[in-house]
């Protein structure tokens, strides 16, 4: 997994993701989640235990 850059990253445009946030817990299973969009996952790094940590992008 790769560590979040505070920002959408651009391989992960259009894809979904699966990762590991900041209070340790897994998001994005079985399915992931949206990287971006109306529904997409939140890429700021605020300090708060649900920021991303860790993403994959899923194929």
């Amino acid at each position: 997994m790769k560590r979040n850059p505070g920002f959408c990253p651009s391989e992960a445009i259009g894809k979904r993701v699966t990762g590991t946030l900041r209070n340790g817990e897994r998001f994005g299973h079985p399915g992931g989640w949206a990287a971006d969009g109306r529904a997409g996952c939140r890429w700021s790094l605020t300090g708060q235990p649900h920021d991303i940590e860790f993403y994959e992008v899923l194929a």
